[in-house]
C-alpha cells in the first residue's frame, strides 16, 4: 500500500481525535463495563487505523487482543470466521457445561454431534470470553466484518448484546454500502465521515512535497476527505506528471480499505 512517504501512523488518524476518543474510553473503562462498537466507513476511510491504534492502547494497558479479519473467500463457510477468533480461547472448553462445549465442538468439527444450534453456540461462546476475561480484560477486534460467514457474524452479535457486565470489548470494522449482518444488529456504532479541510491539508503536507495550487486543489476535491486517497493521488498524479484520465479525474494506484 503507497504512503508516498508519509509516517503512515501519523497520517492516517489525524483529524480523528474523537474517534479515538471514544475508543480509547472502551479501554479504559473495560474493567468496570464491556461493550461493543461497529466502525462503519467506506474504502479508505481509516476503519483499520483506529482498530490498529485501539489494539495498541489495550495491550499497552495489559488487555489481552484477539483480532480477526473476515475473509470473502470463507464468507460461504459456516462458523469459519468465529473458529478463527476463538482459536486462543479453546483451551478453556472443558470449563463449559457439556451441552456448551458439545455445540461448539460440533460447529468447528472438532467432534462429532447434533446439526449446530446457534443459541447454544452464542452461550458458549459468551463463557469462553467471560472466563478467559474473569482472569485479564479481552478485547476482540474483527477486521472486515461484513465478510464474516452469516453464523459467526450471528454468534458475535448476541455475544455482543450480552458483555457489558464483563470486563471485554468486540470492535467490528465494517465497510459503507456493502450489505452485511451488522446492518440491522442494533448495536452501537462509530460511523466514520471524511477528514475536515484542516487535517485534509495536513495530511496531504504530509502525503506529498509541495504541490501546484491548482493540482492541491484538484487532489483535495476528488478525495473528498479520505485519508489513503489524500495519500494516494499525489503519487499517481506525479507518476503521470499531472495528468488525468479521460474524465478529467485523477487515479489511485490501489484499492485501499484503511
Amino acid at each position: 500500500m503507497a504512503t508516498a512517504g508519509a509516517d503512515s501512523r501519523v497520517a492516517e488518524l489525524l483529524g480523528r481525535h474523537d474517534e479515538l476518543a471514544r475508543l480509547y474510553d472502551l479501554i479504559d473503562l473495560i474493567d468496570a463495563r464491556g461493550g461493543a462498537l461497529v466502525v462503519r466507513g467506506e474504502a479508505g476511510i481509516g476503519k483499520s487505523a483506529l482498530l490498529a491504534a485501539a489494539k495498541e492502547r489495550a495491550l499497552h494497558r495489559g488487555v489481552t487482543v484477539v483480532s480477526t479479519t473476515g475473509a470473502l473467500s470463507e464468507a460461504q463457510i459456516a462458523f469459519a470466521g468465529l473458529h478463527q477468533l476463538l482459536l486462543p480461547l479453546l483451551g478453556g472448553l472443558d470449563l463449559l457445561p457439556d451441552p456448551q462445549r458439545r455445540a461448539l465442538e460440533a460447529a468447528f468439527g472438532i467432534a462429532e454431534g447434533d446439526a449446530p444450534d446457534l443459541f447454544l453456540i452464542g452461550l458458549a461462546t459468551l463463557g469462553l470470553v467471560a472466563e478467559r476475561a474473569a482472569d485479564r480484560p479481552l478485547l476482540f477486534v474483527v477486521e472486515d466484518a461484513h465478510w464474516l460467514d452469516r453464523p459467526s457474524a450471528e454468534v458475535l452479535q448476541f455475544v455482543a448484546r450480552r458483555i457489558e457486565s464483563d470486563p471485554a470489548v468486540l470492535l467490528f470494522a465494517v465497510r459503507e454500502g456493502v450489505a452485511s449482518c451488522f446492518d440491522d444488529a442494533d448495536l452501537s456504532e462509530l460511523p466514520l465521515a471524511g477528514l475536515d479541510e484542516e487535517p485534509s491539508n495536513a495530511l496531504l503536507d504530509l502525503a506529498a512535497t509541495r504541490l501546484p495550487s491548482d493540482l492541491r486543489r484538484r487532489i483535495l476535491e476528488e478525495a473528498a476527505g479520505n485519508p489513503l486517497a489524500l495519500i494516494e493521488l499525489p503519487a499517481a498524479a506525479a507518476a503521470a506528471q499531472g495528468t488525468a484520465t479521460p474524465n478529467g479525474r485523477l487515479t489511485r494506484s490501489s484499492e485501499f480499505d484503511l
